[in-house]
Formats: structure tokens, C-alpha cells, sequence
């Protein structure tokens, strides 16, 4: 597995990843990712906003996605579109795509990370994931998107294990 920027002939096959976990990206996230990859690949030369990456074979199957863009409301980048292909979970491309953004969040002077994931029954393994990896759960609201999707908020503080690698 490696891991590299997005380019454009990416975005079709990772939103049909996005597309194969409805629970986690329902069309409504979804139909976020085409502005944003656009405004990524247009502003190549500043990736201080922004940054998508995908996680790929030898054979350069895409198998991952993740990206970062700056929040101004919390003043925090956000880890956003977190997907992995499901023949391909558990084997730790989440947490490398993860661990990526967050040594580049680090390299542009931050220290904390935002993340946002659904909170329903069904991402509880989302959620167990995302505290395994080293992120807090700082706010749980009901509702939020739309009823029955609600929005779960975590933070991730760096630390030396990210600094070192």
C-alpha cells in the first residue's frame, strides 16, 4: 500500500468508495467532495488549506481517501472523507491515511486535529476506531445533519509518536 495526493482522475473512484458505505456518506456528504477536490487541484501551490489523499495498490488500485481543509469556525483543520475499501479494511490503511494528514497538519504549526463522524448504531466500530487511534470525544449532537444522523465530534492533540515518524 502507499499513499500519495489525489489527482484528478481519482475523484470518480473515490466517490464510488464513499458511495459503498451509505451509512457513513450519505449523499448529502458526498455531494460536498467535488467542490472541494476541485478547489484542491486548482490550488496546488497552497496546501496549507487543504490536502486529499489516496491510499493505493502496486497494481494503483485505489483502496483509501482522506483528506484535511482548514476549519475557520473552530480555527482547527478537520480530517475529512475517511474511506477505506471494504475488501481492504483492518489492515491499517485508515490509520496510515490518518497518520499522514496529521504529520502535514503538524507541519503547517498545528497541534491539535478536528474530526466529524455520524453518530447511529451502525458507526459505533467508526467511533471505537477513532478513540483507538488516539482521538477524544469532545461532543456527541443529535440531529444534526438531518434526524437519525447525528454528528459526533473528536479531537486529536499531536504527540511525540506522531513527531517522530
Amino acid at each position: 500500500m502507499n499513499i500519495r495526493l489525489l489527482v484528478s482522475e481519482d475523484q470518480d473512484e473515490v466517490k464510488k468508495l464513499m458511495e459503498d458505505h451509505p451509512l457513513q456518506f450519505p449523499s448529502f456528504i458526498i455531494d460536498k467532495y467535488p467542490q472541494r477536490w476541485s478547489n484542491f487541484l486548482k490550488l496546488k501551490s497552497n496546501r496549507k488549506s487543504n490536502g486529499y489523499y489516496v491510499a493505493y495498490t502496486e497494481a494503483n488500485q485505489i483502496i483509501g481517501h482522506a483528506g484535511y481543509r482548514y476549519d475557520e469556525v473552530t480555527g482547527l483543520y478537520e480530517i475529512v472523507g475517511v474511506v477505506v475499501k471494504r475488501d481492504f479494511k483492518r489492515k491499517g490503511i485508515g490509520k496510515a491515511l490518518i497518520e499522514t494528514i496529521c504529520m502535514q497538519v503538524e507541519k503547517l504549526g498545528e497541534r491539535k486535529v478536528i474530526l466529524y463522524t455520524l453518530g447511529h448504531r451502525e458507526n459505533e466500530a467508526t467511533i471505537i476506531f477513532y478513540k483507538h487511534i488516539g482521538f477524544q470525544l469532545v461532543k456527541y449532537e443529535k440531529d444534526f445533519f438531518i434526524p437519525g444522523f447525528h454528528r459526533v465530534t473528536f479531537v486529536r492533540t499531536m504527540n511525540e509518536e506522531v513527531r517522530k515518524r
